[in-house]
């Protein structure tokens, strides 16, 4: 089952293409996408990367957390689901202390 990473601080320059290839580098990557402005088209300095399996990607994670790109050190996490203001705002007060 394949497995998406977060990867953060990205070279302005990094595309689609570049990331898939430094990834690449551990294992099948599926997909690669830098996210951009809307509005300029420039990359937002970062990206999601799908790779084949979960070991490759915690593969990667071990990799290149913290590996440097174009003198930038990257940041490469498991992707997380992203939360609506509901849950956001249910898990917060989950975790408020009772006075």
């Amino acid at each position: 089952m394949s497995k998406k990473l977060f990867v953060g601080n990205l070279p302005f320059e990094v595309n689609d293409a570049d990331l898939k290839t430094v990834l690449s580098v551990v294992g099948t990557v599926v997909e690669a996408r830098v996210i951009l402005n809307k509005k300029t088209g420039r990359s937002k300095g970062y990206g999601f990367v799908e790779m084949e399996t979960e070991e490759l990607a915690l593969e990667a994670v071990k990799k290149f957390e913290g590996a440097t790109l174009n003198e930038r050190a990257l940041t490469v996490q498991l992707a997380t689901a992203p939360t609506t203001p509901a849950e956001a705002s249910a898990e917060a007060s989950s975790e408020t202390p009772a006075v």
